[in-house]
């Protein structure tokens, strides 16, 4: 889940109980660079599925990340 704060969006992952990775006893678990990527763009599809009431295309998806990350 994002959540927006003064501008910018903080990921916190949930377990089915309610509780964070950590607490899971999943420690180090979606800390890799490709589990951070894929999460992002999983977001993204998200986003763009919400906005467009239909399944984005790659194209779309790595157009909404460029966009997102162009001001860094």
């Amino acid at each position: 889940m994002f959540v927006q704060h003064d501008s910018h969006q903080i990921l916190s992952y949930r377990g089915a109980a309610g509780t964070t990775r950590a607490q899971d006893g999943d420690e180090g678990a979606g800390d890799s660079l490709e589990d951070a990527a894929h999460d992002e763009r999983e977001h993204a599809r998200e986003r763009l599925r919400e906005e467009s009431g239909r399944e984005p295309t790659e194209e779309e998806v790595s157009e909404w990340l460029r966009q997102q990350t162009e001001g860094y």
